[in-house]
């Protein structure tokens, strides 16, 4: 008898647990058929967006060149002769002014002391014919003669000074001594090579620009210079070809740029860099960048909740992103950020703030 009282109650509490895991299931069916009527599901993908608005940007050009000096002079003898003195070594920087050679001048001074005793006779002849014309005693021919006389004597004198004169070497301007053709005891003819000076300050550096790019470029514009060995400079635009290379269709620039104590050399690689004028851009991150079906570069952005493609025109790239082209009439813009690879233009969207 008391096993079948146990037996009842076990019954009884099965059959309460049955109940209750069956109420349990009706409800939370129930439950889930309101909510589903009430929120029925949404067809519409969702993009994270940002709010980006126009800024100044100014445009930098960047030209790969090599540095130039501004003047080179091959000094050349303008007389025959020994080279009696030097003055100078090559690899030094030099004054305008100084003596750097000397050829020997004896035969030049005893060829001026022989011009000026024949100049002094044919003054003194020419003096003795023309007060003779005044006196009637000489025809105006014989005068004619005499100052022709002094006239030439007077010439051969001025040369004789300028071959005496031209026995020293000077420099005509600052300069840096750079090749040297000559040793002492040499002996040199008229228009032999004695030494290449070339002038450093100004340097120039040269590059080449791009048919595209060469309307940015004008005389006068600033810009600076980084050469490979880590010197860089400051200066501005002297000059812009007026035409092509006709093999690579770019055109020939030079910036002029101080270079005190010439520590700028010629013949180094390097990069000149041009800031043009600021324009309106936007600055945006690299990979929101995408094609539309033609294959056109642009971004995705959002009008009123529905997907834009824009075409971009790159200003530059930072590395960390892209300064762009801002687009007419934007002043800001909502671009989408991300999920732009899978929505498309026309197309209504969820958006989320960044």
């Amino acid at each position: 008898m008391f096993l079948n009282l146990i037996l009842r109650k076990k019954s009884l509490f099965l059959l309460i647990v049955l109940i209750i895991i069956i109420l349990l299931f009706v409800l939370t069916k129930n439950s889930n058929e309101v909510l589903l009527v009430s929120e029925p599901p949404s067809n519409k993908k969702t993009v994270q967006v940002k709010k980006i608005n126009v800024e100044e940007y100014s445009r930098k050009l960047i030209f790969r060149g090599y540095t130039e000096y501004s003047r080179s002079v091959t000094l050349k003898s303008q007389v025959d002769g020994k080279i009696s003195s030097i003055y100078f070594k090559k690899g030094v920087h030099v004054k305008a002014g100084k003596k750097i050679l000397l050829i020997d001048p004896e035969d030049k001074v005893a060829k001026v002391k022989e011009m000026e005793a024949l100049l002094d006779q044919r003054k003194k002849e020419y003096k003795i014919a023309n007060d003779l014309f005044e006196k009637g005693f000489r025809s105006e021919l014989n005068l004619s003669k005499a100052r022709v006389n002094f006239e030439t004597a007077l010439a051969k004198f001025e040369k004789s000074q300028v071959e005496l004169n031209n026995t020293e070497i000077i420099i005509p301007f600052d300069s840096f001594l750079d090749v040297s053709y000559v040793e002492l005891g040499d002996y040199l003819k008229k228009g032999d090579k004695i030494v290449k000076i070339v002038d450093l300050d100004p340097i120039y550096f040269t590059a080449t620009v791009a048919e595209k790019d060469i309307g940015s470029i004008f005389i006068g514009q600033s810009g600076n210079i980084k050469l490979t060995n880590g010197i860089t400079g400051k200066g501005s635009i002297n000059y812009v070809s007026a035409s092509s290379d006709t093999k690579t269709r770019k055109f020939r620039i030079q910036m002029e740029i101080e270079n005190e104590n010439s520590k700028i050399l010629s013949g180094l690689t390097g990069e000149m860099e041009i800031s043009l004028n600021p324009e309106n851009s936007y600055f945006i991150p690299s990979s929101i960048v995408t094609l539309n079906e033609k294959g056109e570069l642009g971004i995705k952005y959002i009008k009123d909740k529905i997907v834009k493609f824009k075409k971009i025109n790159i200003l530059s790239d930072t590395g960390s992103g892209y300064w762009i082209e801002s687009f007419k009439d934007f002043y800001e813009i909502d671009i989408i950020t991300l999920g732009q690879e899978y929505v498309l233009d026309g197309e209504e969207v969820n958006l989320v703030y960044q």
